[in-house]
């Protein structure tokens, strides 16, 4: 009996064997200084302006924000990330555990949070000031409603501490 002889399909060569073709689905911001990354949607690519802040802040030591921005315009802040040094009981004694400010991590004396905007842009209001206007910037407030409603719940599930 003849050894059986396997056939070797061809191989295609990749320049980056550890890359898949076409552009990742998220993009990943690191702060070394910190310790942690976070994953944002491609599509915040071209609405978002990513400033840090380490004055004029209350209590936290560090803020992230990434502001929503539209046509060249940037407004307010979409999702801010915050970086507290404190203990977890100087955390709830100040309060916080009550506050729109949601804990994500606590790690060597410092607490990590975040906050998303409770209301629209105040550039989002007609000329009387008691109303959205829906007609004039019905995309962007579509848009950013989808990124803070709907995107950020996701987003801070891929939080990550080093």
């Amino acid at each position: 009996m003849k050894p059986v002889t396997r056939i070797r399909k061809p191989t295609v060569k990749r320049k980056h064997p550890g890359l898949l073709a076409g552009p990742p689905k998220t993009l990943l911001y690191q702060s070394p200084k910190y310790g942690f990354s976070i994953r944002l949607p491609r599509s915040w690519k071209c609405y978002t302006v990513v400033r840090s802040r380490t004055r004029r802040l209350e209590d936290a030591e560090y803020a992230l924000d990434f502001l929503f921005k539209y046509k060249g315009k940037v407004y307010e802040s979409a999702l801010t990330l915050l970086v507290f040094r404190m203990t977890l009981k100087q955390w709830r004694a100040k309060g916080y555990d009550e506050s729109p400010i949601v804990r994500l991590a606590v790690r060597n004396g410092l607490i990590y949070a975040y906050l998303v905007p409770e209301e629209l842009p105040d550039e989002f209001l007609n000329a009387k000031g008691d109303d959205y206007d829906y007609a004039r910037f019905g995309r962007p407030i579509r848009i950013l409603s989808r990124m803070v409603n709907d995107d950020i719940p996701g987003i801070v599930r891929t939080f990550k501490l080093r």
